[in-house]
């Protein structure tokens, strides 16, 4: 999303309206789900997407109009009957879209800040009255959820969780509102600049995770050899995680150059809220690792925290291949962080 983000800021940073849809509601099985986001601009360049086929081209249509008329509008897409079968689709479900105009000025200077944020590493609220109005962009910090919102719409925000994943449609008195929540890449620390974190790097990156690439060797640990990280940390590993900020929604990957190195960032991971940690090895190593932290207090529910050996069971063999495997699992625990 911050891709998709990016992009519209660049867009109406040169002028242009831009027409946005969102999923606010789906049910059943469906293309894409709920917060699947699409952008146009005139003459039909988009970003992002809706669920493709005819979903796609009726939102298009739409766009258009909204991009003419700039009056915000509901489609519904019933994917069980006639719609389904002229696409070919095997979907059975039902789609709520919300489409708005977008103009420079104020509204992209919203935006632009909403993208700042969320590169700072902030989760975010928008607020978007759904018949026309303005915007209004609450960051969620500690148990202050979105304290900038208009009074009732916090009420019910509060009501529905801190930790919304997915939009929301709210009636306050005679308006409604889409609460739509924001985050940026999720983090992603990788400690060990080896010869497996290159190509996981690459792939995660490509996922969407926000790489940090933590190393105490200068010569590994460079731009040349991660240049799609976003960060590189040359650090002593035995206390290469201090002052990092990770949180629930961080991963940890262990792929250092020995057993030692591998129980020093253990240690430290486990005493993070990482959403997700994972080690290389084999069970073997595992093992003696694991024999080595039992020494310093750690416990057997510590450890089932600790995926590892890393990655799904794909067979890989490969450091591109083990690459795969350990952002395949990476995704896999987000996307249950995002259900949860």
């Amino acid at each position: 999303m911050t891709d998709l983000l990016r992009t519209l800021v660049a867009w109406l940073g040169e002028g242009t309206p831009v027409a946005a849809a969102t999923i606010v509601t789906h049910e059943g099985s469906t293309p894409r789900g709920a917060g699947s986001k699409m952008i146009v601009r005139g003459g039909g360049e988009m970003h992002g997407t809706v669920g493709g086929g005819l979903v796609e081209a009726r939102v298009l249509t739409a766009a258009s109009r909204v991009l003419a008329d700039g009056v915000p509008g509901v489609v519904d897409f019933d994917l069980t009957g006639e719609l389904a079968a002229g696409a070919d689709m095997v979907c059975g479900g039902k789609l709520r879209v919300f489409l708005e105009r977008i103009d420079p000025g104020p509204e992209g200077e919203l935006y632009a800040q909403l993208l700042e944020r969320l590169e700072r590493g902030e989760r975010c609220l928008m607020a978007v009255p759904m018949g026309g109005g303005a915007r209004t962009l609450a960051p969620v910090r500690g148990p202050s959820l979105g304290a900038e919102l208009p009074g009732a719409l916090l009420e019910n925000a509060r009501a529905a969780g801190r930790d919304l994943r997915a939009p929301v449609v709210f009636a306050v008195m005679d308006t409604r509102w889409l609460l739509e929540p924001w985050t940026g890449p999720a983090p992603l620390y990788i400690a060990g600049a080896g010869h497996v974190s290159r190509p996981t790097t690459q792939v995660a990156a490509l996922a969407g995770f926000r790489v940090t690439v933590l190393d105490d060797r200068p010569e590994f640990a460079s731009s040349e050899r991660f240049p799609t990280a976003h960060e590189i940390s040359v650090r002593d590993l035995r206390s290469c995680l201090e002052g990092m900020p990770v949180g629930p929604e961080s991963s940890v990957v262990i792929v250092t150059r020995g057993h030692v190195h591998d129980a020093d960032v253990l240690a430290q991971a486990l005493r993070t809220p990482a959403g997700y940690i994972g080690m290389i090895g084999s069970r073997r190593k595992r093992d003696s690792v694991y024999g080595r932290l039992r020494e310093k207090g750690f416990t057997d529910a510590d450890f089932q925290r600790v995926h590892c050996p890393v990655g799904l069971d794909i067979g890989a063999e490969t450091p591109e291949e083990i690459a795969v495997s350990i952002v395949a699992e990476l995704i896999q625990a987000r996307a249950k962080r995002g259900s949860a």
